[in-house]
């Protein structure tokens, strides 16, 4: 049983994903008051990394991830493209609005990862359709299901 990259990162993800717990366990509790609250959301994240990066983690210590599916794992340009398109999106939330930069974030994320696979001109209409239910799905979720408030933008 060696530590390689992966599970050193796996436990670095477990690392921080322990502080962001003890942060989001300083917010209001959820359903308290009936509602989600804000920690809801922060919640579900910390179980999600933690699924995430155990399952790395018991994977490299086993020996039973495959080495061939790393080969190609760089950290490239597209990384960094949606490292980038990821804070852009942060940014122009509020200013934006929930539909625009949402539906802007997730058509951009989708181009980058479905153009390389199904050529400039279908990725388009691909992408266009992933941001359009995602957009709409995350409003169904948050403003009819949870009565939640979303940015709408200085328009």
């Amino acid at each position: 049983m060696t530590m390689n990259r992966q599970a050193m990162f796996a436990l670095l993800i477990l690392a921080l994903d322990v502080g962001y717990f003890l942060q989001a366990l300083a917010l209001p509790v959820p359903f308290a008051r009936g509602e989600p609250g804000p920690a809801f959301m922060p919640l579900i994240l910390v179980v999600a990394l933690a699924v995430g990066a155990l399952g790395v983690l018991v994977q490299e210590l086993r020996g039973t991830a495959d080495p061939e599916e790393n080969e190609d794992a760089t950290f490239g340009l597209r990384s960094l493209g949606l490292i980038a398109l990821t804070a852009v999106f942060v940014w122009a939330f509020e200013p934006l609005g929930y539909w625009v930069a949402t539906a802007l974030y997730t058509f951009a994320v989708a181009w980058l990862f479905e153009q390389e696979r199904l050529g400039p001109v279908r990725s388009l209409l691909t992408s266009a359709l992933i941001a359009g239910g995602i957009t709409g799905s995350g409003w169904l979720f948050f403003v009819v299901l949870f009565e939640l408030f979303l940015p709408e933008g200085v328009f």
